[in-house]
Formats: C-alpha cells, sequence, structure tokens
C-alpha cells in the first residue's frame, strides 16, 4: 500500500510538461526497516545529524544535502529537537549512495538487511538509508533503507521534492512514544 502510494506521489512530483525532455520514470523499491527494540526516548527525542556518519558516494553527492534538510524537517514536524553532538539522545546517521558508489548489496549488507530493487539493465539506481544511533552506546538502534530506480538523472531541481517525500515516508516508522 505504501509503495503504490508512493509511486503515485514520486509521478506526480516528478511529472514533466510535454514539451521538453521527458520527466525521469522514478521506481521504488521495497522500503526495509528495522524497528526500535526497545526505544527510551520518549515521543520527541532531542538528535543530531553526527558529521563523522554522513556518507555520499561519488555518484551521489548532490544527493545528500536536501537529505540531510528533510530528514531534519520531518524530525521537526515530529516534534524532535536539532542539538549539539554532545547533547543529543540519538545521533543520525545519513547514506546516500548510487550503483556505481556501492552495491546494493554492499549498502543493505553493511545494514543487515536484504535489497529490496531489481533495475532493469541502464536504470540508474539509488539507494538511501537513515540509520539512528543511541549516542550513549552508539549502537543502532532504528533504521530504514529504500532503493530507487530511474530511467534518467533526477534533475537537481526535483531533488529536494523527492528527498522531503522519502524522509517524510521513511521517518513516518518511527516510534512514537
Amino acid at each position: 500500500m505504501r509503495l503504490a502510494f508512493l509511486s503515485v506521489v514520486l509521478a506526480a512530483l516528478l511529472g514533466g510538461c510535454s514539451s521538453g525532455p521527458a520527466a525521469p520514470t522514478v521506481e521504488p523499491g521495497t522500503m526495509v526497516v528495522r524497528p526500535a527494540t526497545n526505544w527510551p526516548f520518549g515521543a520527541t527525542p532531542r538528535y543530531a545529524l553526527a558529521e563523522q556518519f554522513q556518507y555520499a558516494g561519488d555518484n551521489a553527492e548532490g544527493w545528500l544535502e536536501p537529505v540531510q534538510q528533510a530528514v531534519n524537517q520531518a524530525l521537526g514536524s515530529k516534534g524532535w529537537q536539532s542539538v549539539p553532538l554532545a547533547e543529543a539522545d540519538v545521533w543520525v546517521a545519513i547514506g546516500v549512495a548510487g550503483s556505481k558508489d556501492l552495491s546494493d548489496g554492499e549498502i543493505f549488507a553493511r545494514l543487515g538487511m536484504t535489497p529490496g530493487l531489481q533495475a532493469k539493465a541502464g536504470d540508474r539506481k539509488g539507494t538511501l538509508a537513515i540509520v539512528l544511533l543511541d549516542r550513549r552506546t552508539q549502537q543502532a538502534v532504528w533504521s530504514s533503507t529504500i532503493s530507487l530506480a530511474s530511467d534518467v538523472a533526477i534533475p537537481e531541481a526535483s531533488r529536494r521534492q523527492l528527498s522531503q517525500q522519502l524522509a517524510s515516508q521513511m521517518l513516518n516508522t518511527l516510534p512514537t512514544r
């Protein structure tokens, strides 16, 4: 159900007019969530985007900033408070990579997950991962990953909107207590 919704939103988001280049066809893969088994932070934890845990492959570097902004916006809308690293309850790790940077298998293996998208030959593939780490233990307490495929490069102007949609979709599965 969520993937169908995401597909419709992505199609509407990236749809172009009939003149000019064709809009990218974006196909979302399976979103994988590793839910928290123990969530001691309440409904509105304090968080920090830990610089040492921000990763963008060479072919996905243009995606990191819009994704970081989208994650900040999505967490802020949930009432979470952005604070300095030393004051945070959780650190937010973000990874974005294209298929030329790392294989999906490598990305998902690092997160202990299974890839969920088989793209057509010639498609551009990318993976987005968001991992929340307990600042005290530095262990992952929640994570979500999604892979996408597109027949053409997604224009820079569309990245912010798509990043916001994806971050919101992924972070919607966070604990609310």
